[in-house]
């Protein structure tokens, strides 16, 4: 009758557990745990064990020796058998509690397995094989396997019930700061199900844990929440030494928190290491799961070397319902995306990639090779140059240089140089080198050495892989990572490059080398061990065959173009008579009615429909939307997320910065949905502004004319000025970042204005000369040639006090902002610029 009873109390106590977890399986690694350090002291304690029969979410650590037949708790005479006697009865007493239990033991593994196999605990042990996934807690309770104990120490043979922490849990510190290179560096282990925290007890807070109060609570809490950040993984073991009663507000603090989970998948698996574009997270497993703190807006972007992804951002909102799982897949990319330059040297020195390109070196020679074939010879002091830095997308971003090498000669004290330039300064000199032997990733003063050693008269395939989210140098050789480091800032150089010189003097190759290809993205681990297999890359090649014509076919294309010349010289003609004609008429300029953005003067947005919406802008957004604008105009590429970071959130706490920005970027997308044609991407650790010929923006075209090498013609000196007379760049907006561009556009404005009013000046029409005139006066008050372009025209029209008038005005603004009176008096004055417009 007693065990029916039982059996019904524990089905109820199931059911109970099941509907507390909101029908909803939860796995043990969604679990957080608080591990308390059990001495002899404290094992007849009955505090302890009433405080985790009480408190759920806990587990206990022991540090154990052993005899020969027997183990204890280290110091005592306490065996272990009494304290999983202990286990035993506090598991009666909760029959839905899961219970952790971690061993530190270095002796005969079989030993301590004999000792647990034997006492009554055994039948409600799990053990989990290494590679399959954690069950759910439901599985657990119900099959009453709810021990489950971990092992650290020097143990050599597995065991069948212990799980070697370090096989299954990423491992961190939280009395010291664990360098990201140890996370980053350690192939296996950021992929691992488990997060450990080891001495949370003794996180540095400035406050003993004896003294830990509600007012401590956001310490610890908010260091939790960012090694779960971090790393994608929410802690699960959280070692608080013999200060648990300090630490039971931890985990329910833990699980008040939202969650995102997801994976990110190719074909038939999770990815094993995934990095994200998010300033708050160095690297995750395929795995992932990140916690939402109250109100906030994420934006999640994930990148893995040599593959893209779909989709490619997960953004979250307060407002949106989410899912249970994010399912991101991965697809693999070509091997030629991204590809910058590719040199096979069959017997050429030319670049497969961009074919029309010429390049000049000295001391080269191809040859044949017995093992590749033909390749390229550089013996002591030859080089090739390759261009610019900027050529192969180097500068501030992230490239792969891969080829096959074979050294004649590698120097005990020096370097053998495969590429390079010679430009000096911090990160701006490139050398890919063998130093001394060892295969070397230098940005001067920003390096990486690796330990292994190449010998001469052997071929390999070597890589030098840089990734500027993490700022990882990583070389591989033969398609093996051999080693890295992490945080190098990027390459900033941009002089020429060399095959076979470095930076330092005398640094050559002394050898032969093929196949060198540069991309201006991260390779994959797999793509650099397919390449060193020596896969072919396709390579689009254009086609520039001439078309062989028939003389008929001539004929007709010689008629042709006799036929539109006559047509070019008639429209020419018409064209000088209908100037003649509209000389002195300014060609009539109109704004577009709808999607349009103009920038000069005050800021005005007017959407697809005709509606201004220029209020819905925060500061923000407006910053954010025409820093990224500006930053693309310059470069093609578009702002650089640290750039942008350091720009528009200066001062502001690093870990805040990322979140603020996806916050501010999710709005401003919302926003432009509203327009056509006009997108943010991100793309290779860019924000990149993306329009179209359909969407109007005032700035953006008066770059584009600005951009023109050959001489500005009428017409677009006229379209220049309707688009920048409504004033200066962005009137009343005091961004500090803004004053370089300002000063730019002005002086193209004050420029571009002096030759249009030169123009109407020659034409005798003093009413447009005036309206140019005042125009650059807007952007530069003391220009001189805009106050003669006044007087003159004032002169022309007779008002000659008035013109005096004007230059006396100039004279006494121009002494109180110089200190000094002006030089000249009103006839010198115009004397001397009507010679010159």
């Amino acid at each position: 009758m007693d065990k029916i009873v039982k059996n019904i109390v524990r089905l109820l106590v199931i059911l109970t557990f099941s509907l507390l977890n909101e029908v909803k399986a939860v796995d043990f690694a969604d679990n957080s745990f608080c591990i308390a350090k059990i001495s002899s002291y404290e094992i007849n304690s009955s505090q302890i064990w009433d405080f985790l029969k009480n408190n759920d979410w806990n587990g206990i650590e022991l540090d154990i020796d052993s005899s020969a037949h027997n183990a204890f708790i280290r110091n005592s005479r306490v065996q272990l058998a009494d304290v999983l006697f202990k286990v035993e009865e506090l598991l009666k007493e909760k029959e839905s509690k899961i219970f952790p239990i971690f061993i530190n033991y270095s002796n005969d593994i079989e030993l301590l397995d004999s000792i647990i196999n034997a006492s009554t605990l055994s039948s409600q042990i799990f053990y989990l094989p290494q590679g399959e996934k954690w069950p759910s807690n439901d599985y657990l309770v119900q099959a009453n396997r709810r021990v489950i104990f971990f092992v650290q120490g020097a143990i050599e043979k597995q065991s069948r019930i212990l799980h070697h922490i370090d096989d299954y849990a990423l491992q961190i510190g939280a009395s010291r700061i664990t360098p990201n290179s140890v996370i980053l560096n350690t192939e296996s282990n950021i992929n691992k199900e488990l997060f450990k925290i080891a001495g949370f007890h003794r996180l540095p807070t400035g406050v003993s844990p004896n003294l830990v109060n509600s007012n401590m609570y956001p310490d610890y809490i908010n260091f939790l929440l960012e090694s779960w950040t971090k790393y994608g993984k929410k802690p699960n073991f959280i070692f608080v030494g013999n200060r648990i009663y300090s630490f039971n507000f931890i985990v329910s603090q833990l699980n008040s928190y939202e969650v995102i989970k997801g994976q990110v998948r190719t074909t038939g698996k999770n990815l094993e290491r995934v990095y994200w574009r998010n300033a708050e997270t160095l690297i995750t497993g395929g795995k992932f799961s990140f916690p939402i703190r109250g109100g906030e807006e994420m934006a999640l972007t994930p990148f893995v070397p040599g593959f893209s992804l779909t989709p490619s951002q997960l953004i979250i909102t307060a407002e949106m319902a989410i899912p249970e799982q994010y399912s991101i897949i991965a697809h693999p990319l070509e091997l030629n995306q991204g590809l910058m330059a590719s040199f096979s040297f069959d017997n050429a020195l030319i670049d497969l990639k961009n074919p029309t390109r010429n390049f000049e070196g000295n001391g080269y020679t191809f040859t044949q090779d017995i093992d590749r074939g033909s390749v390229l010879k550089l013996p002591e002091n030859a080089n090739i140059n390759l261009g610019k830095s900027t050529l192969y997308g180097f500068p501030n971003s992230s490239f792969t240089v891969a080829c096959f090498v074979k050294f004649t000669d590698i120097l005990e004290f020096g370097d053998n140089a495969i590429l390079g330039n010679d430009e000096i300064g911090y990160r701006r000199g490139m050398h890919l080198v063998l130093r001394s032997g060892h295969p070397y990733f230098g940005l001067w003063a920003n390096d990486y050495m690796s330990t292994e050693t190449l010998e001469p008269n052997t071929w390999y395939h070597l890589a030098w892989r840089y990734i500027i989210e993490t700022g990882q140098q990583a070389i591989f050789v033969n398609g093996q990572y051999i080693g890295g480091s992490d945080g190098h800032p990027p390459y900033s150089g941009t002089t020429a490059i060399h095959i076979g010189s470095a930076l330092s003097r005398g640094a050559s190759l002394r050898g032969y080398i093929d196949n060198l290809h540069i991309w201006n993205r991260p390779l994959g681990n797999e793509e650099i061990n397919r390449l060193s297999l020596d896969e072919e890359i396709q390579i689009e090649k254009t086609n520039n065959a001439g078309h062989k014509f028939s003389s008929k076919t001539k004929a007709i294309a010689i008629a042709v173009a006799i036929f539109l010349l006559l047509m070019v010289a008639a429209w020419i003609l018409f064209r000088r008579i209908k100037l003649k004609k509209q000389i002195a008429h300014e060609e009539a300029f109109s704004y577009p009615e709808q999607n349009r953005l103009l920038l000069f003067g005050e800021f005005k947005a007017i959407n697809a429909e005709g509606s201004d919406i220029s209020e819905l802008f925060t500061p923000k957004m407006k910053e954010l939307l025409i820093f990224t604008l500006i930053q693309t105009l310059k470069n093609g590429i578009g702002a650089a997320i640290p750039d942008l970071n350091q720009t528009l959130w200066e001062g502001i706490e690093h870990k805040k910065v990322a979140n603020n920005r996806a916050v501010t970027l999710n709005k401003l997308r919302k926003l432009l949905v509203q327009f056509e044609q006009i997108e943010i991407l991100s793309n290779q650790g860019y924000l990149q502004l993306k329009t179209s010929d359909s969407f109007f923006c005032d700035y953006i075209e008066a770059f584009k004319l600005c951009q023109i090498p050959e001489e500005i013609t009428r017409q677009q000196l006229q379209t220049f000025f309707h688009l920048v007379k409504k004033g200066s760049l962005l009137k009343g907006v005091g961004w500090p970042w803004l004053d370089e561009i300002r000063g730019f556009m002005g002086n193209q404005v004050i420029d571009n204005l002096l030759k249009l009013a030169s123009i109407y000046k020659k034409e005798n029409n003093p009413k447009h000369v005036v309206k140019v005139a005042l125009r650059i006066l807007d952007y530069d008050d003391l220009n001189e040639e805009a106050i003669y372009l006044q007087i003159w025209a004032l002169q022309k029209a007779d008002n000659t006090h008035l013109a005096k008038f004007n230059f006396n005005s100039f004279c006494s603004k121009y002494e109180k902002n110089l200190g000094e009176p002006y030089s000249m008096n009103f006839n010198e004055f115009t004397r001397f610029f009507s010679g010159k417009l």
